[in-house]
């Protein structure tokens, strides 16, 4: 084993440079302190509650050095490593062997330069009192001593993941681009000799010209709406210039382009209903959804990211996302220090942030792009204190829980210094 020591202000070293094997790496489990108080003639104690203090780290090594001189060198050298004051980070380095087996013969000496290290997922930041060498004896005219440091925990008592900034990302990230643009589809019909509108109060079609960018095969999709008529939905097919190519019925789902060098195409629908009639226009805009995608699969609807209710769909926060926490145990933001970095996608009166039950409430306006920033102890919006106008609420990982975020205001979360935190 080997363990890796970083200093704060970010220099690495090995002790496996000092010529150190280290043997035995041990952790304890945080130490418990408790605080309660005993009254006069009342049996047991009032326990006001109990919290972690610090975790003790023991290590074990051995290093060799040729003389009296070599050894002097090396423990200085170690001395100045590990009795630093203002602490550092230590890292496990598990050691596993190159090969599981070997036949007897195969190899011979030289055992440990077979080995290979690899990090744990956690690092500690400690201090220790005084690392101790004992001389162990002389060994084939080399002198080995043996190395026992005892670590303790600094700040919390726990192992750390290396801090990080992440994006809590949207549940529909992944969702192919609906290409068109509800609020362009208007009224009038397509004809289907020139591509031009020509009666504003029949039928319905796109607006937009939708780029096909070297694609061909398209799939037109409707939650609302059965799509089995030919004739009734119409693709009008243009050129790179948005002249008018022809029109090609949707007989199916999915429609392949059937001329080259389509540059555009628009959606042209003549609406009739069961019974062979038409409905009224504003209603059936109103309440059928088109989605037209690329590619031959289906998938959910969604708006175009040019619509209005796009941000209120792309960066809802109903209890749809979650923090990935994965520590052991409780992540709490006045002590382990993260902060929450919330940008506001659409305006309203008040915000209301949550991770599962704990709600931190702002009494103030927000606009759409304001950019908040939660630490639990301070709290701007664009970069201005807003403490007065909160709640002054803090929030905690939980282990093995959702830490689902919930929002009254569509927008975008960043955890600044996230860590998963383990006993």
């Amino acid at each position: 084993m080997d363990l890796l020591v970083e200093k704060l202000d970010g220099s690495r070293y090995y002790l496996s440079q000092y010529k150190v094997l280290i043997t035995d790496f041990e952790e304890s489990a945080p130490s418990v302190t408790r605080n309660n108080k005993q009254l006069d003639q009342r049996n047991g104690n009032i326990d006001f509650g109990g919290w972690h203090t610090d975790k003790t780290i023991n290590i074990t090594g051995y290093y060799r050095a040729d003389d009296i001189d070599e050894e002097e060198t090396l423990r200085e050298k170690l001395y100045a490593l590990l009795s630093d004051p203002d602490g550092y980070y230590i890292t496990q380095l598990k050691t596993t062997p190159s090969v599981a087996m070997e036949r007897p013969g195969e190899t011979s000496g030289d055992y440990y330069d077979k080995l290979s290290n690899y990090p744990s997922h956690k690092r500690f930041l400690v201090y220790t009192e005084a690392p101790e060498m004992e001389l162990v004896g002389n060994v084939n005219g080399t002198l080995l001593y043996k190395l026992t440091v005892e670590f303790k925990t600094m700040k919390l008592p726990y192992g750390e993941t290396l801090p990080v900034d992440i994006s809590i990302d949207s549940p529909y990230k992944d969702v192919p681009v609906n290409l068109i643009i509800q609020s362009d589809l208007k009224p009038g019909y397509l004809s289907i000799d020139n591509g031009s509108v020509i009666d504003n109060n029949a039928d319905f079609h796109s607006d937009n010209y939708i780029a096909t960018n070297g694609n061909t095969v398209f799939t037109l999709s409707s939650p609302d709406y059965v799509i089995k008529c030919s004739y009734n939905h119409l693709l009008q097919m243009y050129d790179s210039n948005k002249n008018f190519m022809g029109y090609q019925p949707i007989t199916s789902a999915t429609q392949t382009l059937s001329k080259p060098n389509v540059a555009y195409i628009r959606l042209s629908i003549n609406f009739v209903d069961e019974g062979g009639t038409r409905g009224n226009l504003s209603d059936w805009l109103n309440n059928h959804r088109y989605k037209l995608e690329k590619g031959s699969v289906a998938t959910d609807w969604c708006p175009n990211p040019t619509d209005s209710e796009y941000n209120s769909w792309y960066y809802s926060l109903s209890g749809n996302v979650s923090v990935p926490y994965s520590g052991s145990v409780p992540c709490n933001q006045i002590e382990q220090g993260f902060a929450i970095e919330f940008t506001a996608k659409e305006s309203a009166s008040s915000l209301s942030f949550k991770i599962d039950d704990t709600e931190l409430a702002y009494s103030g306006a927000v606009a759409s792009g304001d950019v908040f920033m939660f630490s639990g102890f301070n709290y701007t919006q664009n970069k201005l204190s807003i403490v007065s106008k909160t709640n002054k609420a803090y929030f905690i990982l939980q282990p093995d829980k959702p830490n689902r975020i919930t929002c009254n205001v569509p927008g975008t979360v960043r955890i600044i210094g996230f860590q998963n935190l383990y006993a």
